[in-house]
């Protein structure tokens, strides 16, 4: 079954190193294009994460955050710069001094300023990170491939359909070409005969077989309606399939639609003229429509 590229998945996991959590957001691409938004603590593991993502999502543009919690255990150290905060104490004096402030300057005014207080970062080791990041992320693309599966479904729906329309239309223009010849002797007979109904020439048979032969060569569509009905065949086919089926449904489109224009352009008849209209408006739903299938 296809898959839409158009998607939202979240997957979190806990342990002594903290809560991490993953959020993937794809949309329609015409390759694999990821963009990650990590901890810089963790840039290390980006491409161990786009691997990861990549097995299970084929096609599409990826945009992954993470944002990780750390235990108590695991939080990063902080410590007074004292330069920084005698700094700033000197100022508050300074300001104080020169407005005639009476109030007090206390430790909470100085600890407000920034850089007062400083996180050390403590050094990871993603190794031992990894196993559990990659949990997260794993819960993410499954989460976000069953919403995938869900849109897939609705586009397998709406292609089939319009699949079955346009297979019922090829369908009855086939029936309809082998009279198209004799149609054609009929009205170019009556058109002689009405040059010709009040001069006494014959009318020349031999010429009119040669028309009714350039004109059977000229709309003989029977290749045309042959190859059409082997790619709706394969589009079929291909909706069916579990392997990426965005790529081949667009060349399968194509071909089709390059067997249709030709078979509009040779017919006479104003019947079949409507039928490859309505046979092109359906297409061009299904091109907009493949263009969301991974």
């Amino acid at each position: 079954m296809i898959k839409s590229m158009t998607g939202f998945g979240k997957g979190e996991t806990s342990s002594r190193l903290g809560r991490f959590t993953v959020e993937i957001r794809t949309v329609n691409h015409k390759y694999f294009d990821m963009s990650p938004r990590l901890p810089n603590s963790l840039n290390q593991l980006e491409d161990r994460i786009k691997t990861c993502v990549h097995q299970d999502i084929k096609r599409g543009k990826v945009s992954l955050t993470l944002s990780h919690k750390k235990g108590a255990r695991n939080s990063d150290a902080a410590k007074i710069d004292e330069e920084a905060a005698a700094r700033y104490h000197r100022m508050l004096k300074k300001l104080k001094t020169r407005f005639g402030l009476k109030d007090d300057i206390k430790l909470s005014h100085i600890l407000s300023f920034p850089d007062v207080i400083v996180h050390e970062q403590q050094e990871h080791d993603v190794n031992s990170i990894w196993p559990v990041l990659e949990k997260a992320v794993r819960a993410a693309v499954i989460d976000c491939n069953r919403m995938r599966e869900k849109e897939g479904k609705a586009l397998y729906n709406d292609l089939s359909r319009r699949i079955a329309r346009i297979t019922s239309l090829v369908n009855e223009i086939s029936k309809m070409t082998p009279g198209l010849v004799a149609d054609y002797k009929r009205k170019l007979d009556s058109r002689i005969r009405e040059i010709l109904k009040n001069k006494l020439y014959p009318i020349d048979r031999s010429r009119l077989e040669i028309e009714l032969a350039i004109f059977a060569k000229q709309s003989d569509v029977s290749e045309e309606l042959t190859r059409a009905k082997s790619h709706l065949a394969a589009l079929k086919e291909t909706l069916a399939s579990t392997s990426e089926a965005g790529r081949r449904l667009d060349f399968l489109l194509q071909e089709l639609q390059r067997e249709i224009n030709t078979l509009g352009a040779k017919t006479s008849s104003a019947k079949i003229s409507r039928m490859v209209i309505e046979i092109k408006g359906e297409m061009e739903k299904m091109r907009e429509q493949a263009q969301n299938v991974e």
